[in-house]
């Protein structure tokens, strides 16, 4: 859900810097993929065309209280939380790719089947 919230809240930011002159690019989406990956996983994409995320920050994305959001807005720990509970917990993954000006995508991958050492 932090995810998916995230990207709503890129896809609004996008949406209220909008100019008339740009009103005519492809609407904001959000694209939800599901499938199975050769090495085993479950994989969910989630992908938005919002304006991207620079290098700079996508470093940080996982670090705890760390956000680009205005206060009262984010606390900073839902990717956080999300790269734990995803990566710690059940020994997935967790990607992001981005591109400024044309968006991002977030990969979570979970193993099928859990590994209970």
């Amino acid at each position: 859900m932090n995810i998916l919230i995230n990207a709503i809240d890129a896809l609004e930011e996008r949406d209220n810097q909008e100019t008339m002159q740009e009103c005519d690019r492809p609407p904001s989406t959000i694209t939800i993929r599901t499938y199975l990956t050769a090495g085993g996983f479950v994989a969910v994409s989630i992908a938005d065309n919002g304006g991207g995320i620079p290098e700079s920050v996508r470093s940080r994305l996982f670090d705890p209280f760390f956000t680009t959001k205005p206060v009262g807005r984010g606390t900073g720990l839902g990717l956080s939380i999300s790269h734990s509970i995803i990566v710690d917990r059940h020994g997935g993954k967790l990607s992001c790719t981005s591109t400024v000006g044309e968006g991002s995508e977030f990969l979570l991958e979970i193993p099928v089947q859990q590994n209970l050492t």
